[in-house]
């Protein structure tokens, strides 16, 4: 993704790097997961900023976005870096689509600004809570790396000057297919290659494990619950593609109805693998709630 494309905002802890397509009244923010930065939105960003403002940033300690001041990496801290980004553009809510660490992050928004998030999609993720309190010997299998990853200074230290080969392991069917090609992959392995960042991203998933846990544990039990009205879609041939994802998260809804979704094309990187059908699915979400 050519860098110069790129704005940013100094926030009070962090300064933000974003992209900016569209000058439409309605705001769409995309939000990136891990090993990505804003790039993996490059096939939907423009479709989406037909009559729309669409803005997809880099998370804090992702890409050309800041080291957090404060080394929060938390997904509450996360989250209110994307609140001050949409008043910095002048708006006061948006609907916000969110893979992977990105989804998380768009949660916990939706659950600590209900005002400012008019609608949601979450793609290919279950609530942290239900990951965190279901794994066994294959899902512990399959998503190993939450683990290894939570060990932030030794993983740091691992993988720093590995990057090209540990990221290679998890693109490697997506290189193969060619959904994500050279330039892309390059772009994520330079993204990943200063080691702070590389830390960065490892602590985004500590707090996985505990204080973004804490949170979720506590507002689920106090009966917090999404409001605004959520779209699902995850990879037919990724590790949600038996789970029945809607019946899950409507039990982390305030009105099981609102929640729709459906499986699309290829695996995890749904954004990469499956462009055309996030675009269609968003669309027609927009249209449906707006």
């Amino acid at each position: 993704m050519p860098r110069d494309t790129l704005e940013s905002v100094r926030l009070d802890d962090v300064e933000l790097a974003y992209r900016v397509e569209g000058d439409g009244p309605e705001l769409v923010v995309l939000v990136h997961g891990w090993p990505q930065t804003n790039a993996c939105w490059r096939h939907v960003i423009e479709p989406l900023s037909q009559g729309r403002t669409v803005v997809a940033p880099d998370l804090r300690g992702y890409g050309a976005s800041g080291l957090a001041r404060s080394g929060d990496y938390s997904k509450r801290a996360a989250a209110a870096d994307l609140s001050g980004l949409i008043h910095h553009l002048g708006f006061e809510s948006a609907s916000v689509v969110g893979h992977d660490r990105g989804a998380r992050v768009a949660h916990r928004w939706a659950l600590d600004r209900p005002a400012e998030v008019k609608a949601l999609a979450l793609l290919d993720i279950l609530p942290t809570r239900v990951v965190m309190n279901s794994f066994d010997r294959d899902s512990a299998s399959a998503m190993w790396h939450w683990f290894f990853h939570r060990n932030t200074e030794l993983a740091a230290k691992l993988v720093d000057g590995n990057v090209e080969a540990y990221l290679g392991h998890f693109f490697a069917r997506v290189r193969e297919s060619g959904t994500v090609d050279q330039e892309t992959f390059q772009h994520y392995v330079e993204a990943f290659s200063d080691p702070a960042r590389l830390r960065a991203s490892f602590e985004d998933y500590r707090t996985g494990f505990t204080a973004d846990l804490e949170r979720d544990e506590a507002d689920h039990a106090g009966g917090l619950r999404v409001r605004a009205p959520l779209l699902l879609l995850w990879g037919a041939e990724g590790g949600l593609g038996g789970r029945d994802v809607v019946r899950v998260w409507q039990d982390h809804h305030a009105a099981p109805a609102a929640v729709t979704g459906h499986a699309v094309p290829g695996g995890h990187y749904v954004p990469e693998e499956a462009p055309g059908e996030v675009v269609d699915a968003v669309e027609a979400f927009l249209k449906r709630t707006h």
